[in-house]
């Protein structure tokens, strides 16, 4: 009967082995919370090469039909996201130059639709076609045109498309110097220009 009392008392974990646990689960959760913040904002860059390479095809469209790469967007067939988007994409400003050319072989080219902006807001920000001009490349020898800022030659012939981005709510990641940021061009060359998180 005693030893069936003493079983009775040997119930539950003393103190120290819950703060074991607890110190356990602590430094787990310090290592894992940092790099599932850095797995996560690498995932929404698949946003960027998805949506540049849509750009990509849409200039090549307009390329072989109206031999002239150009920044109407929305007329060579590219289709941007309407909601859920972290990147704006395509080009700062019209170029009524090359824009012209296409109309000139006959094509609907207007100088609108040439950049769209992101909708999904990351540390209360959200990124606008403007924003366009913060994708800078730190080497013009990334790409064969020389570009460092998306744009269409004036002649048509060389295009650097751009997307940037607010993927990471990190303090330091969250002003336009330090947004992601990709570049494609002409030859389906895709740079990540500027690593957001």
């Amino acid at each position: 009967m005693e030893e069936f009392m003493k079983c009775l008392n040997n119930k539950g974990f003393t103190l120290v082995e819950l703060m074991v646990v607890v110190a356990i689960i602590g430094i787990l959760s310090a290592i894992a919370i940092p790099n599932f913040k850095s797995y996560q904002a690498r995932a929404k860059t698949s946003e960027a090469k998805i949506q540049l390479a849509s750009v990509y095809q849409a200039e090549l469209a307009l390329q072989s039909d109206y031999d002239s790469f150009a920044t109407c967007l929305l007329d060579a067939g590219y289709s941007p996201p309407k909601t859920g988007n972290y990147y704006a994409i395509g080009f700062p400003a019209a170029n009524t130059t090359v824009n012209s050319n296409v109309r000139d072989n006959g094509g609907t080219c207007a100088d609108t639709g040439f950049g769209f902006p992101a909708f999904r807001k990351v540390a209360g920000i959200t990124m606008a076609e403007a924003d366009l001009t913060g994708v800078t490349v730190q080497d013009a020898t990334d790409f064969e045109n020389g570009f460092t800022t998306p744009q269409v030659s004036n002649n048509g012939d060389t295009f650097l498309a751009g997307a940037i981005g607010t993927i990471s709510s990190d303090k330091g990641k969250i002003s336009n110097s330090e947004n992601d940021a990709w570049a494609i061009d002409e030859n389906k060359t895709l740079r990540h220009v500027r690593k957001g998180f």
